[in-house]
């Protein structure tokens, strides 16, 4: 069987220090085992304050890695918050996600998760009452449109990134990333993943998702969605950079080699590690 070629890969998700949740290194630590490994680029994502700044400070003291960062619209930044996305934006931001802890859907999975940022409402919806999307969730999707960043949905329920990706195809923005769909929320089924992608969504699969905990899917799941998707609407990541998790390019790399030897071929590989993650990047 041979060896996975990862040279030149992404890993678009990885959580680091400092942060309110434990994780195992710092910025400067991970981009340095980034720059070790044969990534060409990682991008940090923290649920409490931005990584455009941070990424930029990796990038500038680490060499042989480039480092992206990102904003995630929970309630530090004011939730569905058009001004910060515009700023994080101005300031290098390469993915805009919708809320994760502070989502809705996160709050009533994880209700004691959720209530740890001090805040007592029912979490953000990207909704309104009568369940169509809020005019700043337009806005938003509109400045990431017209920058080429990339949306991520998150963690928002099911019914949230369908009209996500709705609007999307009705304003051309091709740069919507379903965030991890086996993990929970979102929990999409297969047959939920490909209308996603019908309506021009890419997801994003996550090697962590596979570890015991959070232990959300399964090899056979992630080989059922590359059947039924094709890589060329996918990328992996990693999701990892928790303690009981392996640094983040062995995650990314067991997850390849895996699925190499469950018969992936190493070009649908390189589409989703490589390719894909590269164009909604914009390099």
């Amino acid at each position: 069987m041979p060896l996975v070629n990862l040279e030149g890969a992404f890993d678009l998700h990885i959580h680091t220090n400092p942060s309110l949740i434990q994780r195992s290194k710092g910025d400067l630590e991970t981009a340095r085992d980034g720059a070790e490994s044969p990534l060409a680029g990682i991008m940090l994502k923290n649920h409490f304050e931005s990584t455009v700044g941070r990424a930029a400070t990796a990038s500038q003291a680490v060499e042989g890695i480039q480092v992206y960062g990102g904003l995630v619209l929970n309630t530090f930044c004011g939730g569905l918050n058009p001004a910060a996305v515009d700023t994080a934006i101005k300031l290098g931001a390469r993915q805009i996600w919708m809320p994760t802890l502070s989502s809705r859907a996160h709050k009533d999975k994880f209700p004691v998760q959720g209530s740890s940022q001090g805040a007592k409402d029912k979490g953000i919806s990207v909704l309104t009452e009568d369940n169509k999307l809020k005019p700043e969730v337009k806005t938003i999707l509109e400045l990431c449109r017209e920058s080429g960043v990339i949306l991520g949905t998150a963690h928002l329920t099911p019914a949230e990134i369908y009209e996500l990706a709705r609007l999307a195809r009705t304003t051309g923005f091709k740069k919507l990333l379903v965030t991890h769909p086996y993990f929970a929320p979102p929990r999409l089924s297969v047959k939920q993943q490909k209308e996603l992608t019908s309506l021009g969504a890419r997801l994003e699969l996550c090697g962590g998702n596979l570890y015991p905990i959070p232990g959300l899917a399964t090899l056979d799941n992630y080989l059922e969605t590359i059947s039924a998707i094709g890589a060329q609407n996918l990328i992996l990541s990693s999701d990892a950079g928790q303690p009981r998790k392996s640094k983040p390019y062995e995650v990314l790399r067991v997850f390849a080699q895996c699925l190499v030897e469950k018969g992936i071929k190493q070009e649908d590989i390189d589409l989703m590690t490589k390719k894909v993650p590269a164009e909604l990047l914009g390099d």
